[in-house]
């Protein structure tokens, strides 16, 4: 029966389409999507109401590859549409309104049955969620109960009913235990697919598989093999009894093979291979609908810009936000970054602050220095000169560094100590390392006896970051998400980020990156004689918590660490604990200043 199925919404207003945050985005359009296709329309067919429906009006068997055409573009199109979601929604769901019939005892049956149609859209869940984890790049912790969010959304979207979908995950995976266990079946129908897939047909598209010599005794009896294997391997073993699967220990083993050479090789493929042209279309038109309304890496326009002149007159561009009356905050970036890098602590902050951030030489809109001055020296002169000609006498600042930027503060500190109380009332120290870079990195671990073996390869290679390279690298923003970011950040952060040091200038890249390599002795935080809390993150592994806990055991007025959930990226990562910080600190904080160490 079909009584009791909701009404598709006639707005969006209701129904928020999925977007390119989504944990659905990042999984569904994936090549994992197309190998696990035969998998979801077994697990289908197995329920009795749509194998009638199946038996009845599908041309899987005479038109397989345009009948999985037009179901890819059905369900991408609802998740990853967005003004035309709900079209494709309220498509889909008509297309089966008329197929229902009456079965041999006379009883009627729909293919808008509420129980099958949720079976449907649930053995796509557990088919997506199966073969990311078996074949793809596996779940991050939180995704899976998201993308569950996600594809509940979904489904409410094309029109199943609220009540019939489990709330949460592990009630979802008891439920789809119990439907395996008692409702699913064998038939004529499972059978059939099974052979479909044991036996398939040549692509329409590549005319020269058609050719029978080339199709029948080449590509099919592997292509068979390979789409049976897979086919069997996603089941879960009560599933492949039930369906009369053939699995022994021959075929496990050769499709864990498989399953690890997928996960090893398809994650890592470039996205015009590895996702399908719905998705790829869909990431595309977000980009630049995002860029066109101003939303990505947005920076507020600046109320006062200036170009303030270094010690050796390279000249640093630097912007100023909020009221001039206002208390000041600082903020240098780290290295192959901007000041953009700031937008979110420099948006929500100049309200009531007034804001001073700049670019380092060679970075951003700063001038490109001669080859030999980028060292730690004129990382000093640099901060020096901007405070300098920014900070008004008597109202010292809250400085901010991030990474190198923090290092730049140190150098600071160290090169300039009688003008540390005229500048400084206060400091935050973010992702930051005293030195001793290359030494205490956690992406190129190795024995400690290769050490040195380790720092002559990378001297060896540093001036290669000099290399002009295109804003845009694939291989660059998936190198960033494993090394600068954690693992839970948003996908947009690594594209922001990649972003950001596309547009960095090679001199200024290989210049600093080749300072910082080098940077093998440590400078000394006891010389930052005000105020100052330190900001790490746990998944650093540029500038591991550690770094930081060596930092805050040197400093003089230390007023706490805090660990952050982050990688190395906690203004973009964590930008609202990043703003609370600076916000506390820029506060009169009178005797509080000696307020022990304490972790958030």
């Amino acid at each position: 029966m079909s009584e009791g199925v909701t009404v598709l919404p006639e707005t969006t207003e209701e129904f928020e389409p999925l977007g390119p945050d989504s944990v659905a985005w990042s999984v569904f359009g994936e090549l994992t999507f197309v190998l696990g296709a035969s998998r979801r329309l077994l697990i289908d067919v197995a329920h009795p109401v749509v194998a009638t429906g199946v038996r009845e009006f599908s041309v899987f068997e005479t038109d397989p590859y345009g009948r999985a055409e037009r179901t890819l573009d059905m369900i991408m199109g609802v998740v990853y549409g967005r003004d035309e979601a709900l079209a494709t929604a309220r498509k889909l769901r008509n297309l089966h309104k008329d197929f229902k019939g009456r079965n041999a005892d006379g009883t009627r049956w729909s293919a808008l049955n509420p129980e099958a149609f949720h079976w449907v859209h649930a053995s796509l869940v557990h088919g997506v969620y199966t073969q990311q984890k078996v074949l793809g790049r596996g779940w991050k912790p939180g995704e899976v109960e998201q993308f569950y969010r996600e594809m509940r959304q979904v489904g409410r979207f094309y029109g199943v009913r609220e009540q019939d979908m489990p709330v949460d995950w592990a009630a979802f995976c008891a439920w789809f235990d119990e439907m395996t266990a008692t409702e699913l079946e064998r038939c004529d129908v499972t059978d059939r697919v099974l052979a479909v897939v044991g036996r398939p047909t040549p692509p329409p598209m590549i005319p020269v598989l058609r050719r029978p010599i080339v199709w029948n005794y080449t590509v099919r009896p592997i292509a068979g093999r390979v789409l049976t294997l897979v086919t069997a391997g996603l089941l879960t073993p009560e599933l492949r009894e039930l369906l009369g699967v053939r699995w022994n220990r021959p075929r496990r083993i050769a499709f864990d093979v498989l399953a690890a050479v997928s996960r090893a090789v398809l994650p890592r493929l470039p996205r015009i291979v590895r996702q399908v042209p719905q998705a790829r279309r869909a990431v595309r038109r977000a980009r630049r609908s995002r860029a066109a309304v101003g939303q990505e890496a947005v920076m507020p326009e600046p109320d006062e810009v200036r170009q303030v002149r270094s010690a050796d007159g390279t000249r640093l561009h630097v912007e100023i936000h909020g009221r001039a009356d206002a208390p000041t905050i600082v903020l240098t970036h780290g290295v192959l970054c901007s000041l953009g890098f700031w937008r979110r602590q420099i948006t929500d902050l100049r309200a009531g602050h007034r804001v001073v951030a700049f670019d380092h030489r060679g970075h951003g809109r700063s001038e490109v220095a001669r080859r030999g001055r980028y060292t730690v020296e004129h990382l000093a002169d640099d901060l020096h000169a901007v405070l300098a000609e920014t900070v008004p006498a008597g109202r010292p600042a809250v400085l901010a560094g991030h990474s190198m930027g923090g290092i730049a503060i140190l150098a600071w500190a160290n090169r300039y100590p009688g003008d540390i109380a005229a500048r400084a009332r206060a400091v935050a120290l973010v992702n930051t390392t005293p030195g001793e870079i290359l030494d205490n990195v956690r992406f190129l671990r190795g024995p400690e006896r290769l050490l040195g073996a380790r720092r002559r390869v990378a001297r060896t290679v540093a001036p290669l970051a000099g290399i002009p390279l295109p804003r845009r690298m694939p291989v660059r923003r998936r190198l960033l998400a494993h090394i600068a970011v954690g693992a839970t950040a948003a996908p947009r952060i690594g594209h922001e980020l990649d972003r950001i040091i596309g547009a960095t200038s090679a001199r200024g890249r290989g210049g600093y990156g080749a300072m910082l390599v080098n940077l093998v002795t440590a400078l000394d935080p006891a010389a930052l004689t005000v105020p100052t809390v330190v900001l790490a993150g746990r998944k650093d592994k540029i500038a591991p918590l550690a770094r930081s806990q060596l930092i805050a055991a040197a400093l003089p007025q230390l007023i706490a660490l805090h660990e952050l959930d982050s990688g190395h990226c906690a203004p973009l990562e964590c930008a609202d604990e990043v703003t609370a910080a600076l916000r506390e600190l820029s506060r009169d904080r009178g005797e509080s200043i000696s307020s022990p160490v304490e972790t958030a």
